[in-house]
């Protein structure tokens, strides 16, 4: 992951939603792995979270925060009814 850095006469770009979306991202990526074998009906949430990913990866951090927003919320639903889970 790159960070942005300031140059002369140039001011640094607001950092927190890039860092925002890596944090949820990480999140997702490690819980969907622990949650799937569990729960294999929640593979259904992968394709969308790798879309969250390539927004990501081509800079579109508002459109990414979104996407990824959209999986945890759908993935929050889905897993309610497996007290099994950890908490996303």
């Amino acid at each position: 992951m790159q960070t942005m850095q300031s140059t002369a006469g140039q001011p640094a770009v607001d950092q927190a939603p890039q860092l925002q979306a890596e944090a949820l991202l990480l999140h997702t990526y490690r819980w969907l792995q622990t949650a799937v074998p569990a729960a294999p009906q929640l593979s259904t949430a992968i394709p969308a979270t790798v879309t969250a990913v390539q927004l990501y990866e081509a800079r579109q951090i508002p459109a990414c925060l979104q996407q990824i927003t959209a999986v945890r919320g759908t993935l929050r639903q889905a897993s309610s009814a497996a007290a099994s889970l950890p908490p996303l």
